[in-house]
């Protein structure tokens, strides 16, 4: 390792003398640091190229390689790291057992197929993307070196940001009494579509902590609140059963169910919110007293009746809250049927009444969400949902006139949520490429299963051909016997031909227990093949990772020799003692439990 970092230092200490050079002249520290900073970044692209030569060469002479391996041609790569784009060349190899094409030297070093940027800098492209525009993102990781927006764009989409929720242990789960659940949504612009796009945000946690910051000023005191066990799901969801699906889930993975008193749903009233009642247990709606404020404010213009209308929800009384409204939108009708017989424009009185007959119909919709609030009041901590709105969602998607895709919508809220729950991005990379690499690898077993299968099934095939051909032959051999058992017995005055009558009729005879024979044989193979076909589907779907376990038993099949001795087939392996097909298939059929 040394010798190659001083190769490099000899190659490139121009850059690092030219500084010193300068500083020595008068010049700035900061022409030192400069020069310091590209030999670096020089050194690490470099000495990165060189370990992957050579270990590239290493894998070449590996003599277990050679034997499976063959190489093709080298083929350059490029991938762009921390130090900026690292070049260097390595071997393109075909299996010669499948044919497969492959680059050893990538796999060694965990670098997937296309990939042409390392998985530490993707995940802090993605971070910075998580805050900014996808533009600005891509120039501020790599210093000297720009990442387009487009590449930045397709590596959030490309990864599932959901958050892997795992059932804790029954000591490890949380004790609450209440658990606080706020819904609501962000209206987003969407790229050729009239209209907003809804992305909706559902935050739980159980209780809220006071945290008090110092100002600039001693005296004065910043008051601000903290959710306490907080998380936060995020994103489209158009199926509402799946939103309400994922909280359940979280929450039975979460929290002692016995300690579970109350949990309260507080939101807009919009029906998805209140349809969580229906798949939350112990929960009740409460509807937000923010959204309540907006619709009460709707009678701005008329302040006695406003006050009466605020008296009277305080007072929890929703016949006197009905009356007011009837009464507000009496006044506006009458107010328009005056304006009309003057001739005077009314369309401002009648979207007002328009409003009034909303903000009624809302109030009566909602008035058991309004009545949670006397029932649970010593329970409640107040609803601040909109506040989250704006730091998950809106500060990112929605402000300074944003246009998305309905895709982007969907990924970037997602990714938002998972940060504030405390993902770990370059963590999330690695697994989704460690499961897309077991994926792979459960299919290249299940096929060579499927081979192995298939080559059952063929021999299965051939000794049942081989066994009706048998009882054939010995079906026209007993009808020949027949025949000449039928002619002994028209010359049985003759003693010597009642000899040779007997003789053959006790080959007759024999003739028949064989044909008995190979038809119960042919019914036995038959009952093999069926259970087979039977039985492996369901195998590979209930117990896929059993998979595995099979991979001794294809490379012994895919070794062994095959030898036809008559009317029984055996095989010998290339090392080892010799195995009939039919212990072969019974050592299956033990694996399996058939």
């Amino acid at each position: 390792m040394y010798s190659i970092i001083q190769k490099i230092y000899e190659k490139n200490n121009k850059i690092l003398k030219e500084g010193l050079k300068k500083v020595l002249s008068g010049e700035d520290v900061s022409f030192l640091t400069v020069a310091i900073k590209e030999f670096t970044d020089i050194l690490g692209k470099e000495l990165f190229s060189e370990i992957a030569h050579q270990l590239d060469e290493i894998i070449f002479e590996d003599n277990k390689k050679k034997k499976q391996y063959e190489p093709v041609r080298f083929q350059e790569k490029s991938l762009i790291t921390k130090n900026g784009k690292a070049k260097f060349e390595r071997r393109y190899y075909q299996d010669k057992e499948t044919g497969e094409y492959v680059y050893l030297t990538d796999a060694v070093l965990g670098i997937d197929k296309g990939e042409r940027i390392d998985k530490k800098v993707k995940s802090e492209v993605i971070e910075r993307a998580n805050d900014q525009s996808y533009n600005k993102s891509g120039k501020m990781v790599v210093p000297g070196l720009e990442i387009s927006a487009t590449t930045v764009m397709r590596n959030v989409r490309k990864n599932e940001w959901d958050m892997e929720i795992e059932e804790r242990k029954e000591e490890d789960k949380i004790k609450a009494k209440y658990i606080y659940i706020q819904v609501d949504e962000d209206h987003i612009k969407e790229r050729n579509k009239k209209g907003c796009t809804i992305s909706k945000i559902v935050t739980i946690y159980t209780r809220k902590r006071t945290l008090t910051k110092p100002d600039r000023i001693d005296e004065v005191q910043q008051i601000r609140k903290e959710l306490v066990d907080k998380f936060t799901f995020s994103g489209l969801y158009k199926d509402n059963q799946k939103l309400w699906e994922d909280v359940a889930y979280y929450i039975d993975c979460t929290y002692k169910k016995d300690e579970i008193e109350n949990i309260f749903i507080m939101g807009d009233g919009a029906s998805y919110i209140k349809a969580g009642v229906e798949w939350i247990d112990k929960s009740e709606f409460v509807l937000d007293l923010f959204h309540l404020e907006k619709y009460i404010n709707h009678l701005n213009y008329d302040e006695y009746l406003k006050s009466k209308l605020q008296e009277a929800i305080d007072q929890y009384d929703p016949i006197s809250t009905e009356n007011i409204m009837n009464e507000a939108i009496k006044k506006i009708k009458q107010e328009i049927k005056e304006n009309e017989q003057l001739g005077r424009n009314t369309k401002r009185l009648k979207n007002r009444l328009k409003k009034i007959e909303n903000t009624k119909t809302y109030l009566k919709n909602q008035w058991t969400g309004i009545e949670a609030h006397d029932k649970y009041k010593d329970k409640l901590t107040g609803c601040c949902q909109e506040g989250q709105v704006h730091h998950t969602l809106s500060e990112r998607m929605s402000t300074d006139a944003k246009v998305w895709s309905e895709n982007g919508i969907d990924e970037m809220s997602q990714l938002r949520a998972f940060t504030q729950n405390g993902g770990d991005i370059y963590q999330k990379i690695i697994d989704i490429s460690t499961a897309e690499k077991r994926e792979k690898k459960i299919q290249e077993l299940e096929k060579k299963v499927d081979d192995l299968n298939n080559q059952q099934f063929t021999n299965l095939s051939n000794q049942l051909t081989q066994l009706k051909a048998s009882i054939d032959l010995a079906n026209n051999e007993l009808e020949e016997k027949k025949e000449q058992l039928h002619q002994a017995d028209i010359m049985l005055e003759y003693p010597a031909i009642e000899m040779k009558y007997i003789q053959f009729r006790n080959d007759a005879e024999n003739y028949s227990k064989i044909v008995e024979q190979k038809k119960v044989e042919i019914d036995r193979l038959t009952e093999i093949r069926d259970k087979i076909s039977q039985e492996i589907p369901k195998i590979k779907k209930e117990y896929k990772d059993e998979i595995y376990k099979l991979a001794p038993i294809v490379k012994m099949l895919n070794e062994a020799d095959f030898v036809n001795e008559e009317h029984d087939y055996s095989f010998t392996p290339k090392k080892g003692k010799e195995y009939s097909i039919n212990e072969t298939i019974n050592s299956i059929y033990t694996h399996f439990g058939f």
